[in-house]
């Protein structure tokens, strides 16, 4: 039998963070700014354990059976207090889904409101899956220019005067790879455009709770008066990646057609980890364990931006985070940036290429995406003067 597939499914960006990962396993010395893991000392381990112990011990055949589609009653109630209390977000008239991670979500949202064709808006690089998971159903996802702010508000308003806009996918806060933080102005002004040409925003927020310097920015959805933003988190990043626990809040009517979607899609979703998570959060004092989380990333991302300032050229450009896992290498236009990844990887020094989250797909750019969470200081430290190093020799001083 042969048989084609369709273009939406085989129009894949490049595999640049896999190229990074799977040349690095099992090198003596190789040190990797390139997988976004939460840092391990940063996951409470003791405390999980302790949770999946009593969890399963206390009713087993409630994790053993079928359970609610809508997921585990408890942590949806302990989530939804966070985003009132915390986040300042209006419930009324608002729904929330429990979900495998946030990146079930970026495969849920496209599948329920996009049809083949429509346009969705995002950052120039920005998050390989939230790419493909638009391109997956048969939507165009249009990169935005952005500058030192996030993404630029005229340029949004041009693509969006095409009539054939859905939504506006965003990542606000230390972006993914960029590691940019939009600041209130522009979100108001970014709010402006989609009101005025109808688009949802759809705020992918998993590294807004690890805000390690700077002030707190209100989300989209805190300031949303028209039903128009749905807002994703996850508790990966602060928690347990492998737990794969996210959740999505906004518009009930929205809401509730995802989770009807997610229910003859991917059925229920295990409710061990989710009751693990509900289990943890009822157990520990949460804010006292981010200031930890934030504590752990603050010392990571300052050792980075340290060793940078102290032996990389003064022609490269890197974002200086206020928060979450990323910072954002820019070369010279005239470097050629092929030949500096593989310096690097020669010197046993991992990056990401900017192409890996080219909202075009064409995978063009003089950029490189370092994680700062999974090495240690001393690893850091040695892979920045090495780095460092490299952009003297193909930049200069």
């Amino acid at each position: 039998m042969s048989f084609s597939l369709p273009e939406r499914v085989t129009l894949k960006g490049p595999y640049f963070i896999r190229e990074v990962f799977e040349r690095g396993v099992g090198v003596e010395g190789f040190i990797s700014f390139g997988i976004g893991n939460p840092a391990p000392e940063a996951i409470p381990v003791e405390v999980i354990e302790k949770a999946f112990d009593e969890v399963v011990h206390s009713n087993p055949m409630s994790l053993l059976q079928y359970g609610p589609m809508q997921g585990d009653a408890r942590l949806a109630e302990l989530t939804l207090k966070r985003l009132v209390k915390t986040h300042k977000m209006n419930p009324e008239g608002q729904g929330l889904i429990i979900s495998n991670g946030a990146g079930q979500l970026l495969g849920l949202v496209p599948i329920t409101v996009l049809e083949p064709g429509d346009e969705v808006y995002m950052d120039e690089f920005t998050f390989t899956s939230a790419i493909n998971s638009v391109r997956n159903m048969g939507g165009k996802a249009l990169g935005i220019k952005t500058d030192e702010h996030g993404m630029i508000p005229s340029e949004l308003e041009k693509a969006a005067q095409s009539g054939k806009g859905k939504y506006i996918y965003l990542i606000p806060n230390f972006q993914n790879p960029t590691g940019i933080t939009m600041p209130l102005e522009r979100r108001k002004e970014i709010y402006a455009i989609a009101s005025k040409y109808d688009l949802f925003i759809y705020e992918d927020d998993p590294y807004g709770e690890i805000r390690f310097a700077g002030e707190y920015i209100p989300t989209f959805k805190s300031f949303d008066t028209e039903d128009r933003v749905l807002y994703a988190g996850s508790y990966s990043k602060t928690l347990s990646a492998g737990l794969r626990v996210g959740f999505l809040f906004g518009p009930a009517k929205v809401i509730e057609a995802i989770q009807a979607l997610k229910n003859n899609t991917a059925g229920q979703m295990p409710l061990v980890t989710q009751k693990v998570v509900a289990k943890v959060l009822d157990t520990i004092d949460y804010d006292e364990h981010l200031d930890n989380v934030r504590k752990v990333y603050k010392m990571k991302c300052d050792a980075l931006l340290n060793a940078f300032d102290k032996y990389a050229s003064s022609k490269v450009h890197l974002t200086k985070p206020t928060g979450g896992m990323f910072a954002w290498m820019t070369m010279p236009a005239e470097v050629n940036c092929d030949d500096f990844f593989e310096a690097c990887m020669d010197r046993n020094v991992g990056i990401i290429k900017c192409g890996a989250f080219a909202a075009d797909g064409a995978g063009e750019g003089h950029a490189f995406r370092l994680s700062y969470t999974v090495p240690t200081v001393e690893e850091i430290t040695k892979g920045m003067e090495i780095l460092g190093a490299l952009t003297k020799e193909f930049c200069g001083e």
